[in-house]
C-alpha cells in the first residue's frame, strides 16, 4: 500500500543518496526514508524501522569474462554466491530489529 493509494500526496523536500545522511535527516525530524537492511548499520537514537509489506526482493547477478571461468577463484566465488542464495531462499524473511509487532 502506498501513500498515494490512501489519498496522501507525499511532499519530497530532500533527495539524498547516502543512507547515513538519510537516517540523520530522519533523526532530526525532517522526514522519513526507505533504506535496505543490507549495509544500513546502526540506527540513530530515536529512529525506528517498520517492515515493508509485501517484503521486497532483489535479483543479484554475477558477471565475469568468459575466459576467466577457468580460474579457481571465479568458480569458488560463484559457488559461494549460489550457496548463500540457497540458504537465503530457504529461510523466512527476518523482521527488522526495531520493527513494532503491530504495524499494519
Amino acid at each position: 500500500m502506498t501513500l498515494r493509494s490512501q489519498g496522501v500526496e507525499p511532499t519530497i523536500a530532500h533527495n539524498i543518496g547516502e543512507q547515513q545522511t538519510q537516517l540523520a535527516f530522519v533523526a532530526a525530524g525532517l522526514g522519513l526514508c526507505m533504506v535496505p537492511r543490507l549495509g544500513r548499520g546502526q540506527l540513530p537514537d530515536g529512529v525506528r524501522t517498520v517492515g515493508v509489506r509485501p517484503a521486497l526482493s532483489r535479483h543479484i547477478y554475477a558477471i565475469w569474462r568468459a575466459d576467466a571461468a577457468r580460474r579457481p577463484a571465479i568458480r569458488a566465488a560463484i559457488q559461494a554466491l549460489q550457496a548463500a542464495a540457497a540458504v537465503a531462499v530457504s529461510q523466512p524473511p527476518r523482521r527488522p530489529p526495531h520493527s513494532p509487532r503491530n504495524v499494519r
